[in-house]
């Protein structure tokens, strides 16, 4: 068992079961599902090491004018991601035709809101977790990517640019060189790359950021 799972999975439960309240917050005293946590351990946390801007139990409206509850909501600035931790006998053996319908109904609404819902069966989960993680990290960094690049500044754009040809590694002071703009204009561009998670600092505990790399959404961007 991973130690540090249990305790941020604790603090992050802990966390949402003080800022709910209603019917989300009954669902999470009433028990966070074995299976959904097996997910968050075996398959997110190994992949990203970290439940920041994730949401049990995510309240969506409902096509019906309702109200339906997501497992999970993975939902940073950029992005909505719906996940689905599916057990067997209650998603498929024993589920009646119309409610196969409705569920299928219900992903198209969330589609058509810019959801994007993955379903993880619990065989997967138990037995085929690399591959989920693989799988995942993949459609979070595309995503998340796509996102982050679409709106940044041009400056930003030719800094990665610079970065990427930098065998994905830059200081300040070299990107100021080949740049040939001013400290401000490129410590705004780390700024604006940094918080669009396309940069990040080569030594992230030390108190002076001295360089910046590449993060895996940065390299996955088509420039």
């Amino acid at each position: 068992m991973d130690s540090g799972f249990e305790q941020a999975h604790k603090a992050w439960l802990d966390y949402h079961l003080n800022a709910r309240k209603g019917e989300r917050l009954r669902r999470l005293e009433s028990g966070h599902g074995y299976l959904e946590k097996e997910f968050l351990e075996k398959v997110w946390w190994p992949a990203f090491g970290t439940l920041d801007d994730l949401h049990p139990q995510y309240e969506v409206p409902d096509y019906n004018d309702g109200k339906r509850y997501l497992d999970q909501a993975y939902k940073p600035k950029s992005i909505r991601l719906g996940l689905e931790a599916d057990g067997f006998f209650p998603h498929i053996r024993n589920i009646d035709r119309w409610d196969h319908a409705d569920n299928v109904l219900r992903d198209l609404h969330l589609f058509a809101d810019a959801w994007t819902m993955l379903h993880f069966s619990a065989d997967v989960i138990k037995y085929r977790s690399r591959q989920a993680q693989q799988l995942l990290r993949q459609i979070v960094w595309a995503r998340e990517g796509r996102g982050a690049w679409g709106a940044a500044s041009l400056e930003a754009r030719e800094l990665l640019r610079i970065v990427r040809k930098n065998d994905g590694t830059i200081g300040l002071k070299e990107a100021i060189e080949l740049l040939g703009k001013s400290p401000n204009t490129v410590r705004k561009s780390f700024r604006e790359l940094l918080d669009r998670k396309l940069l990040r600092p080569t030594m992230p505990g030390a108190k002076r950021i001295r360089g910046y790399e590449m993060t895996q959404a940065g390299r996955d961007i088509i420039l």
